[in-house]
């Protein structure tokens, strides 16, 4: 089980860096903005910088599947002191991992196809590219929404039980706040300092799991 929560930290690092690498990248693709409302303009963008397009969103699901090993590695250091804490954790941010990774592989697969698509019939793919976003948008929203409340729960078990830091209980609770207020639309200040939020907490949490 000691091995679990080493390879746990170990993969919050991982995860940590694909975000970091995701957010860098995000100021090259289309994705909020006059640009993200132009279907067409977005579009065109996507069919210029296909293999942008492809690390980004790339980065984001790896990121994901890297927090599910991250969370794994929390379950197991909580098990104990908050059993029930612990396993609620683990179902809500498998789920809300799930939409992520989704919400990418939607763009990813879909964004290519109506970039290739938008040659031959602009109007059909700049609707369809409405309807591809507003799934996306869906499946991220349901990942924040679980993933926010996984936070939420896990900071009041680490502050309560001390099987961490307090402080990094402390920091999953605010983030776990700012991943929930990014659900609804804010400015982008807002969504760039909870994807930060987010690595410093993978990052200490991590380092902290690494000490088993």
């Amino acid at each position: 089980m000691e091995r679990l929560q080493r390879h746990g930290g170990t993969a919050g690092y991982v995860s940590a860096f694909c975000l970091l690498v995701l957010l860098i990248l995000s100021f090259g693709v289309p994705g909020t903005g006059a640009t993200y409302a132009d279907p067409a303009r977005a579009l065109a963008q996507i069919a210029g910088d296909r293999w942008l397009w492809r690390l980004s969103n790339l980065a984001g699901i790896l990121a994901s599947g890297l927090a599910v090993v991250f969370t794994i590695g929390l379950w197991v250091r909580l098990r104990e002191p908050a059993p029930t804490r612990a396993t609620v954790v683990l179902y809500l941010a498998i789920i809300g991992l799930g939409g992520y990774a989704l919400s990418g592989f939607v763009l990813w697969k879909g964004g290519l196809a109506m970039a290739s698509f938008l040659a031959r019939d602009q109007v059909a793919a700049t609707h369809a590219w409405l309807a591809l976003d507003f799934m996306a948008r869906g499946a991220a929203d349901v990942g924040n929404a679980f993933v926010g409340a996984a936070l939420l729960i896990v900071g009041w078990a680490i502050a309560d039980t001390g099987a961490l830091s307090r402080r990094v209980g402390w920091l999953a609770g605010l983030t776990g706040i700012m991943t929930l207020l990014v659900i609804r639309p804010f400015a982008s200040v807002v969504e760039i300092l909870q994807v930060l939020l987010t690595i410093v907490w993978l990052v200490w949490a991590g380092s902290e799991l690494r000490k088993a």
